[in-house]
């Protein structure tokens, strides 16, 4: 199964008709993309000023250049910018991709092209000399922009961990008023907020893009990390969840009956813990992510109908829908 898949499913814990919190993951997931989207369009107008900087700067300061491909070049780079300010206004996730896979052919097109009309113009010393002045002076307003273009994805990042870190309360928040004890689970939140607290300091100190994405790759709140931290707070919060539902099932004095299933149950999460234990904070390696959400999904299976069974059919709150249901996104 997929990674986000599984980790909109699993967190729930009781009946999808339990939660509530549909809405907001919709609403919240929105703002979340779209500031994706202007980074990566922050990032992309900084690559396409540098495209045609140099082409102009080529043109001018070189008087046989052969002007016709590389006007044309940057005439399309322009267009295809233009069209993905247009896919982000939009909010049109699906064209701005179709369109950011265009804009990256053409610039490739373009440098290639560049490069061959300055070879072949064989310019003198007294242009080349202008001509390096001039691209040097591009590259340094070029560096200061994505300097901010990385900040806006950072800032995206944040966003995107902390209405991360919300659904979790939410859900949790959900577990503890059906008696529920969710005293791990907001112990997990309360670590995962001041994780990110501290990774937002780390971004908000840093002077120039190399601080920023040595910042960036510090900290992953779930996993994606190759040396720094991974939280996997996805997976850690589902196990804990799980566990603490399957502990409230076998506090019912009914739960004798079902001996076999809840068996079942705590040995799939046991074996998710002891992969997450041997993961640490390391990226995963291997088939552990899919050991660890294979287990989790078994577990939360069994962990559902025994929630059913036992707080009875009749509840419309304890009424069977699919784990799949609720959408989900994490890194």
């Amino acid at each position: 199964m997929q990674y986000a898949a599984l980790m909109a499913c699993a967190l729930l814990i009781v009946p999808a008709a339990a939660f509530a919190d549909s809405g907001y993951n919709q609403q919240n997931q929105m703002p979340v993309e779209q500031s994706y989207m202007n980074a990566v369009l922050a990032r992309t107008t900084c690559q396409a000023n540098l495209e045609t900087g140099s082409t102009s700067a080529a043109i001018s300061d070189m008087q046989s250049i052969d002007q016709t491909t590389i006007s044309s070049d940057s005439n399309k780079i322009n267009t295809d910018l233009q069209a993905l300010n247009t896919d982000a206004s939009n909010k049109d996730k699906t064209q701005f991709k179709i369109d950011l896979k265009s804009f990256r052919t053409d610039s490739k097109t373009a440098t290639f092209d560049l490069r061959s009309a300055i070879k072949n113009a064989k310019p003198t010393s007294d242009e080349r000399t202008k001509l390096k002045n001039d691209l040097s002076n591009l590259r340094s307003t070029y560096k200061s922009c994505m300097f901010t273009a990385g900040q806006q994805f950072a800032n995206a990042r944040v966003l995107a961990y902390g209405i991360g870190i919300q659904r979790v309360q939410n859900r949790t928040n959900t577990l503890q008023s059906k008696g529920v004890d969710t005293t791990q689970l907001n112990q997990l939140i309360s670590q995962a907020q001041t994780n990110l607290g501290n990774l937002a300091a780390a971004l908000s100190s840093a002077t120039n893009s190399l601080q920023l994405k040595a910042a960036l790759q510090s900290y992953c709140q779930y996993n994606g990390c190759k040396s720094g931290i991974n939280f996997h707070f996805a997976a850690q919060s589902t196990l804990t969840a799980e566990q603490a539902a399957l502990d409230k099932i076998k506090s019912n004095p009914n739960s004798g009956q079902y001996s076999s299933l809840i068996g079942q149950a705590q040995t799939d999460l046991t074996n998710a813990q002891n992969t997450l234990h041997a993961v640490g904070t390391s990226k995963y390696q291997g088939t552990q992510q899919t050991d660890v959400w294979n287990a989790l999904h078994d577990a939360h299976g069994i962990i559902k109908q025994l929630w059913s069974e036992l707080n009875g059919h009749g509840h419309k709150s304890a009424s069977s829908s699919s784990p799949r249901s609720s959408g989900s996104s994490g890194q």
